[in-house]
């Protein structure tokens, strides 16, 4: 429609890697608050739900996002 293939969004590698890395360093941040809110407060319910939240969510999501921003070269760039 507009006189052209569009090929998408096109973002270099390291444009990529330091996305990785501030999504990374959030969460993070995040996660360390929590924990450290936790050990001064472990009495306190919604510390306590949040971090449960935290440790069963966030930490999968972490891994989720270092094998999509940072994948493996086994053999597959030949």
């Amino acid at each position: 429609m507009f006189g052209g293939e569009s090929k998408g969004v096109q973002i270099d590698e390291s444009a990529r890697l330091v996305f990785g890395k501030q999504v990374l360093l959030c969460l993070a941040v995040i996660c360390v608050g929590v924990f450290a809110g936790y050990a001064y407060a472990p009495d306190n319910k919604a510390l306590a739900s949040i971090f449960e939240l935290i440790k069963i969510g966030a930490l999968p999501l972490v891994t989720l996002v270092i094998s999509f921003y940072f994948p493996s070269n086994n053999g597959a760039s030949k």
